[in-house]
């Protein structure tokens, strides 16, 4: 029977912020160089951690150790309660900061990732001015951002940028609801007028499938594609959150290639001169990594719920 009067256990964010590092990097070792603690001391604050909330989170298996079913449970309530510890100090930290930044958005990422970007933004700086420009692509036919621009919100991975991943999204096969792919003949495409991320990953994945295809429309914009598809008159390829129902999937069934992910990116102008673009960028990377191991952080395993022991 579970115990009604039993008091509501503070958790320690410490004690949080170890165990988060020590699933994130697998190992109590590198865990422990990025709390800037020793490997005993790591070890210590997950036995206390287990203590406070009266559960087993390490199971051992071999020389290593395995998340608990309470452990991996625990696991998802730490990076939140991380994740709103970090964004309330971060809001209060920065609440008086002041100016305009400048953000390019591409089409695809206008309606879906946009609002959540925008949300986060204003919380955390609710005195900062946001000029909105929504492009086809913030990035010219040379992969070059425009210079009035301090961030871009894209799927299209440029070079010599510096970019944080806010979401990475399945990418799907397109036609109208009731449209029929033809076995045997050319592919029917509705691809935009210039070079993009779709565009290349289309042709480059039917290409490598050995698989014929038109051009069937050429459109000058997300929504001229959607139109088009809509339609009738071809498939064409964009992340899940371009799912309708005015829209059908298509896939292997039909003879079509598996696309790669999209990523929705938000890239730093190298250019920009404006100091607030690196504060926010600073700000949305923490937002997607609430951890603070430390200034060089290991690359992390995910929520692998493997982690080496080091202590016999």
């Amino acid at each position: 029977m579970i115990n009604a009067n039993r008091p509501i256990l503070n958790l320690d964010l410490d004690l949080l912020r170890t165990f988060v590092a020590v699933a994130d990097l697998n190992t109590f070792a590198a865990a422990a160089a990025a709390v800037c603690r020793t490997q005993s001391a790591v070890s210590q604050q997950m036995q206390r951690l287990e203590q406070l909330v009266g559960k087993e989170l390490f199971a051992r298996h071999g020389r290593n150790k395995l998340l608990t079913e309470h452990g991996i449970q625990l696991l998802g309530y730490a990076r939140k309660i991380l994740r709103f510890n970090d964004e309330a100090c971060t809001s209060l930290m920065f609440s008086s900061v002041e100016g305009t930044l400048t953000l390019g958005a591409s089409d695809e990422s206008a309606d879906t990732i946009l609002p959540f970007l925008l949300s986060q933004i204003s919380a955390i700086y609710p005195k900062l001015a946001m000029d909105i420009r929504v492009k086809r692509s913030p990035f010219n036919q040379q992969g070059a951002g425009e210079e009035d621009m301090d961030l871009f919100l894209t799927t299209w991975r440029p070079e010599n940028y510096t970019c944080l991943t806010l979401r990475t999204s399945p990418t799907h096969w397109y036609c109208a609801a009731d449209f029929s792919l033809q076995k045997g003949e050319a592919v029917p495409l509705v691809l935009v007028n210039e070079p993009g991320p779709y565009r290349d990953m289309v042709l480059s994945a039917l290409h490598a499938a050995g698989i014929s295809w038109r051009i069937a429309y050429v459109a000058s914009s997300l929504a001229a594609v959607k139109a088009a598809v809509k339609a009738g008159i071809g498939i064409t390829a964009r992340p899940v959150e371009m799912m309708s129902q005015d829209l059908r999937v298509l896939g292997r069934s039909e003879g079509l290639p598996l696309l790669p992910d999209t990523e929705y990116l938000l890239c730093r102008n190298p250019i920009s001169r404006n100091e607030l673009a690196q504060l926010v960028f600073d700000a949305m990377s923490d937002y997607q990594h609430p951890r603070h191991y430390g200034d060089d952080t290991p690359e992390g395993g995910g929520d692998s719920a493997l982690v080496e022991d080091n202590f016999g």
